[in-house]
């Protein structure tokens, strides 16, 4: 990094949980940010018991890492662990504190040397305190699911305001840990990740910052590479955490409106794009497809908004996050 370019920031550290990514995978994401442009002053890695080589590689590019037990793991307090931890041996060593943290995950790979760079260029923005960036298919994903990824992160760039909300809904507050960056004190004022969620832990730290009166900052021309080859089963469980999320945090649905209407619009664009579809049989394929994933998502869903009602045997069960109902029985 150049210190005499304004527009870089003046430090940011990276955080990344990983449970057994692969040993191939690891290497290749490790790969692409070493290939940055832009560098961070330091990589913490918290790892949840790999076996399969991540904790060896990522020691022998002298990057911190961090241990934890998987059956602890939890998305919002196991990434602010990380960070409080790292903000505590810096403070022992006189280390100045990150200007910005960046959080990604294990499979999401950045997409070019400037993917870093371009990601922290929306904090030129005062109003900003966290952007997420563009999310890209990996090669071999499926079309849903390639859909998906660009109707959720398209190609333009967006700041998102409170005032927002009338327009955008629930989806105002939509962000993602998977290349998601904060300014560390804005974070920390917040009282950093909530606790003992099944996931949506950036969904919850997004809404509070627009309810401070601060803005978030989608910012396309940052990517990763990051998608998911799910089944209908995890596809199902995957909506039910969802529904657990929603019902537990019940203000965020009061206060930004309910998901259904963006859900709406995301299945009506999936069936324009089969409907274009100039073979028959691509088309009832596709169609099939699209209705099957409905279905399960929408009963996962559901099922999740009334989660209490059920055992919490059969609640685990259904669940993606399995450990989730073993730290809340």
């Amino acid at each position: 990094m150049l210190a005499n370019d304004q527009s870089q920031p003046q430090s940011f550290w990276v955080i990344v949980p990983t449970y057994n990514p692969g040993k191939d995978e690891w290497a290749q994401w490790l790969r692409a940010l070493k290939a940055q442009v832009c560098q961070p002053q330091k990589v913490i890695v918290v790892d949840s018991g790999s076996v399969d080589g991540t904790k060896t590689l990522t020691k022998e590019e002298g990057h911190s890492c961090l241990e934890i037990n998987a059956k602890d793991f939890d998305h919002g307090g196991t990434r602010q662990w990380a960070l409080n931890k790292a903000l505590e041996a810096a403070a022992k060593t006189q280390e100045n504190s990150p200007e910005y943290v960046v959080f990604l995950t294990q499979d999401a790979i950045l997409s070019e040397p400037s993917a870093l760079k371009n990601l922290l260029l929306a904090f030129d923005n005062p109003s900003v305190s966290a952007a997420y960036g563009r999310q890209l298919p990996k090669s071999g994903a499926n079309w849903l699911e390639a859909f998906t990824r660009h109707f959720n992160y398209p190609e333009q760039s967006q700041t998102v305001s409170l005032a927002d909300r009338e327009k955008l809904g629930l989806k105002a507050c939509f962000f993602s840990n998977a290349f998601g960056a904060y300014r560390t004190q804005a974070l920390l004022a917040q009282g950093g990740f909530s606790i003992g969620l099944p996931l949506g832990e950036d969904t919850l730290m997004a809404a509070k910052l627009l309810l401070s009166g601060q803005s978030l900052q989608y910012q396309a021309q940052a990517a990763v590479y990051h998608s998911h080859h799910y089944n209908v089963l995890q596809d199902f469980q995957r909506m039910f955490d969802t529904g657990v999320f929603h019902a537990q945090n019940k203000w965020l649905i009061q206060t930004f409106g309910k998901p259904e209407a963006e859900g709406m619009r995301l299945v009506q664009s999936q069936w324009q794009y089969v409907w274009r579809q100039k073979n028959t049989l691509h088309l009832i394929w596709g169609a099939v497809q699209m209705l099957t994933t409905l279905g399960f998502k929408w009963c996962g869903y559901k099922i999740g908004t009334i989660h209490r009602l059920l055992p919490k045997r059969l609640s685990r069960y259904l669940s993606m996050y399995k450990s989730f109902w073993q730290q809340h029985p």
